[in-house]
């Protein structure tokens, strides 16, 4: 079991137009994205922007698609697709009460800013400076341009930098702020996300977060170990090691104690009912990964 769910791995993460600079969790998860937008219907996350940004590297998607709808590639895109919908509902609600700061930490090839329909709202995209310089120049090239004010900000998490480098681009800590963080906790050791987490209950009353974690593997099935095996190994082998596991009581915990006042932990199941209990195909979340919502 562990060599076939390997080889569906290495498929998924051998690509035929590397993006300059790009983390290979990066690409892998705009190809996710764009895959969506072709196979599933309807669509769990709606991202026009999703095949364009990726240029030449659209190929990735279109003359693989039958690599995409192997059953573990299938799992992985619906799980970025519920998770990238999911922190858009909730920053939706947030723009409704007035949270016009929005922080995307580990950005990537988010598309957010370029089909925002708010333009008063202020968007700060944060990412390594590789990883951002190679966006902007796909951006140009693709001629993909904001709807609303982005500030562009590079920074490295486990560097303790990522205050000082928002306060420069004009973030404003008096002004709530809502912050998704998608694809990146589990990359991070532990002191650099709790120094982040600090940060954020450091902003205006109100912030928001919301975030997603790998559970802790003694909480998983036997499947669901393997699979995380595969994955840990597969990234460990393109320089991007899996750091962080949690449990989600100990989590909570955490936030807690780092002086969050409201923290809800957003299960699959919950997950399941709001985006994918009307669906005729089967899709589903499972339980390698979870999130968090957690207000300041």
């Amino acid at each position: 079991m562990y060599d076939a769910i390997s080889s569906v791995m290495q498929k998924q993460f051998c690509t035929a137009h590397n993006l300059d600079n790009a983390k290979p969790s990066s690409q892998a998860v705009a190809v996710w994205r764009a895959a969506h937008q072709i196979l599933e219907q309807p669509l769990i996350f709606n991202d026009p922007l999703a095949l364009k940004i990726l240029g030449a590297a659209k190929s990735d998607v279109v003359d693989k698609l039958e690599s995409h709808k192997d059953p573990l590639s299938s799992a992985m895109r619906v799980a970025i697709a519920v998770r990238s919908q999911f922190a858009e509902d909730e920053r939706e609600a947030a723009l409704e009460f007035g949270v016009n700061q929005y922080v995307i930490l580990g950005a990537g090839l988010d598309t957010y800013a370029y089909r925002s329909k708010k333009p008063h709202e202020k968007v700060f995209e944060v990412d390594l400076p590789d990883t951002q310089a190679m966006k902007v120049s796909r951006l140009k090239q693709q001629e993909i341009n904001p709807t609303c004010s982005v500030h562009y900000v590079a920074c490295d998490f486990e560097e303790n930098a990522l205050e000082k480098s928002l306060l420069a681009a004009g973030f404003d800590k008096n002004q709530k702020a809502f912050f998704s963080c998608l694809g990146v906790v589990t990359y991070l050791d532990l002191s650099a996300f709790e120094q982040t987490l600090r940060f954020i209950t450091s902003c205006a009353p109100g912030s928001i977060l919301t975030f997603d974690y790998i559970v802790d593997p003694n909480n998983l099935s036997e499947i669901e170990r393997i699979v995380l095996d595969v994955l840990s190994a597969q990234l460990a082998a393109g320089g991007e090691p899996l750091k962080c596991f949690f449990d989600p009581q100990l989590l909570a915990k955490k936030l807690s104690d780092l002086g969050f006042s409201h923290i809800e932990d957003i299960s699959p199941d919950y997950l399941n009912n709001r985006y994918l209990a009307a669906r005729n195909d089967g899709l589903r979340v499972g339980n390698v990964t979870r999130m968090f919502i957690a207000i300041v």
